[in-house]
């Protein structure tokens, strides 16, 4: 017995599309190919397009580290501190100028401030035994950006004179000390095969063969890819937000994430 359609129009549509796709197959699949391969060209180029920003354009913090960065190359970029620790007087050691140099010259271009720099007891303990130094990295932070931190730390560790304890810290060398390091578990790389083998055992139980299997993959593919395109399409089309306004007199709190300082903390702005 021939069952009742619900639908009869959205049926005979469907009909239609069919053997539309049918009649042009051949065509169909060159079309899906060649933006395929756009699509895998524009995940490689819309990276370069869109605006990695971490900052609130106008507010006192991004404006001033804004200058900062066109004056000295600096500032945009989270500080690593250097920490030095000794029995005696830390300022009466040699070398140390040299150490914090070493590390500075990992990442060149980067701007250094410290005691021995400025002269400044803000940055000796007061019993003097401790000091610290801020180096500043050159250029902007993004997803992409590196700042080197085990070869600053190696450096710092090599150059330091017999005597004196070293450390490199600060918030990316805290994040990578907390993420990055072997914690004895498998690694991104290893989960993602073992998640993607047992989709592949899923899918080859539910369509039973290696063909059909292979379908729904092929077109997860060509559809992420294609995402890729349209959004690197976007990018040409709308053009980056304005800047929100500027504070105004009676704004409490303003947030300075630019500053090297812990994230939340705020700045008071009166009238």
């Amino acid at each position: 017995m021939r069952g009742v359609v619900p639908n009869p129009y959205g049926a005979r549509l469907m009909t239609r599309l069919a053997r539309l796709v049918l009649r042009r197959r051949r065509a169909i699949v060159f079309a899906w190919l060649a933006l395929t391969l756009l699509g895998a060209y524009s995940a490689s180029a819309v990276s370069k397009r869109w605006l990695e920003q971490f900052s609130i354009p106008g507010y006192s913090a991004y404006e001033g580290n804004q200058r900062t960065l066109k004056t000295f190359g600096t500032g945009a970029q989270a500080p690593m501190t250097v920490v030095f620790h000794s029995a005696g007087d830390i300022t009466k050691k040699r070398g140390l100028a040299k150490a914090i140099a070493s590390a500075a010259k990992v990442n060149p271009g980067s701007r250094v401030s410290s005691y021995f720099s400025t002269g400044s007891n803000a940055y000796v303990s007061e019993d003097r035994h401790t000091t610290f130094a801020n180096i500043y990295p050159p250029g902007k932070p993004s997803f992409n950006s590196d700042v080197h931190i085990k070869e600053t730390r190696q450096s710092l560790l090599g150059a330091t004179p017999p005597g004196v304890e070293a450390h490199l810290t600060g918030r990316d060398p805290l994040y990578e000390a907390s993420s990055g390091g072997n914690s004895g578990g498998p690694s991104v790389l290893t989960e993602a095969l073992i998640g993607g083998l047992g989709a592949l055992v899923i899918l080859l139980f539910v369509f039973g063969t290696l063909p059909a299997m292979a379908m729904p993959i092929a077109i997860a593919i060509a559809s992420i890819l294609n995402t890729f395109t349209l959004i690197l399409l976007l990018t040409y089309i709308r053009a980056v937000p304005g800047r929100p306004r500027r504070p105004r007199c009676g704004d409490r709190l303003l947030p300075v994430d630019d500053l090297p300082l812990p994230r939340g903390i705020a700045e008071r702005r009166g009238c």
